[in-house]
């Protein structure tokens, strides 16, 4: 195998039982322990020691299944928030809609998640596509989905740029908190609504929190500024996933120092318990209640098979230099996370392909993105104090809508 000087990304996604919409079903797991904490931190700690770059957490207003209590789930920006205290490395990165929610309350509550998680949280940006979500959200149908979020992730950036890294004072003494003169008051007016800042959390830890997205979603810059640190892309086959991710990377997604992240997503269905994978899909598959609402099978790369045919597919990957990782989505999360923790990462990591994130730096000094500079501060020596900057302190609570 090619020995890589950038370590290849492995994400993971982590909700429920799996991203498969039979997962519950064929594990019969009950809905209580759907939902539980425990199951959940496990979960992520697994995956953290075995040294996943970072853990998704989807999200969706409505139930996959309707009227299935199956698809029980709580708040992704909640779940990422509980797990960032009983973790040290890992990257945290909630999806949080970018078509309905309030954009004010979508930057409050992910900077708070990246002060709790010490500058590990991310946002999976996503689009909202079902008239159902619009009614539950008591709002109009948005038409131009790709519009509305880019204004979205527009403006969360501006939020979190609002307040200035040293704009907190807490000087007892004099009766000063904050400093108002590195308060910097955001008005945005765009076509569906309107916000004004400062927001009322400090700036995050990071500056600004990396930012996920499917490449179709997100527009990658405005005003010369990149909306999208690393683009989601799939594929059919491994050449149609590679050419998606060099389209990515050609349309200028990427962090601000202009190197394009462009990370793949990869169903996975692994031979496990004693079953091949084909037969577990097979038996998924025929398990899926109908009607069902699932990401799976509708657009990410898939493979099927065994543990060392996976470490086989990354490592290519990896070594094509067009992707700079993956995005695992595992069918069934107790069938399949064994496997990958126990024989597909600890392979990467002997090729020396990927590196485990390590305690006490933050998601962007994993993904090698340098932390931004704050665009509303014109001090002479903003850019050379931004780089530097600690992380600001600040209570742990997270806001919610």
């Amino acid at each position: 195998m090619t020995t890589l000087t950038s370590p290849f990304l492995v994400g993971l996604d982590v909700d429920g039982a799996g991203a498969h919409p039979a997962a519950v079903t064929s594990t019969g797991i009950a809905v209580t322990e759907l939902v539980s904490a425990a199951r959940l931190a496990r979960t992520v700690r697994r995956a953290e020691h075995a040294g996943v770059t970072f853990a998704t957490f989807a999200d969706a207003l409505l139930p996959a299944v309707a009227g299935s209590p199956s698809s029980a789930r709580l708040d992704a920006v909640t779940r990422a928030a509980f797990v960032s205290r009983t973790t040290t490395a890992i990257g945290l990165v909630p999806q949080v809609p970018t078509t309905y929610p309030e954009p004010f309350h979508v930057a409050a509550q992910l900077a708070s998640l990246d002060i709790a998680a010490s500058g590990r949280g991310g946002w999976l940006a996503g689009t909202t596509r079902t008239p159902e979500t619009a009614a539950a959200y008591g709002r109009d149908d948005v038409a131009d989905l790709a519009r509305e979020a880019r204004d979205v992730v527009q403006v969360v950036r501006d939020l979190w740029d609002s307040w200035e890294d040293d704009a907190v004072i807490r000087d007892v003494a004099t009766g000063r908190y904050v400093d108002r003169d590195r308060l910097h008051h955001v008005d945005f007016v765009g076509e569906s609504f309107a916000v004004k800042g400062p927001l009322i959390t400090p700036r995050p830890p990071q500056g600004q929190l990396v930012v996920l997205a499917a490449a179709a979603d997100v527009a990658p810059s405005v005003r010369a500024e990149p909306l999208v640190d690393v683009a989601l892309v799939g594929g059919t086959d491994v050449a149609t996933a590679r050419a998606a991710a060099r389209a990515a990377t050609a349309a200028g997604t990427g962090g601000p120092d202009g190197a394009a992240r462009a990370v793949l997503d990869l169903e996975v269905v692994l031979d496990a318990g004693g079953r091949t994978a084909t037969a577990r899909l097979a038996e998924l598959d025929a398990a899926t209640p109908s009607g069902a609402r699932t990401g799976w099978g509708t657009g990410a790369l898939r493979y099927t098979g065994d543990g060392p045919g996976l470490a086989g597919l990354l490592a290519e990957l990896a070594a094509s230099g067009d992707v700079a990782g993956v995005r695992l989505l595992p069918a069934v999360l107790d069938a399949d996370l064994p496997v990958l923790s126990g024989d597909v990462l600890p392979a990467l990591r002997a090729a020396r392909l990927t590196a485990a994130p390590r305690a006490g730096t933050t998601l962007r000094e994993t993904l090698g993105l340098p932390r931004p500079a704050n665009r509303y501060e014109t001090r002479p020596d903003a850019g050379t104090r931004a780089r530097h900057a600690a992380p600001t302190a600040a209570p742990t609570a997270v806001a919610t809508a």
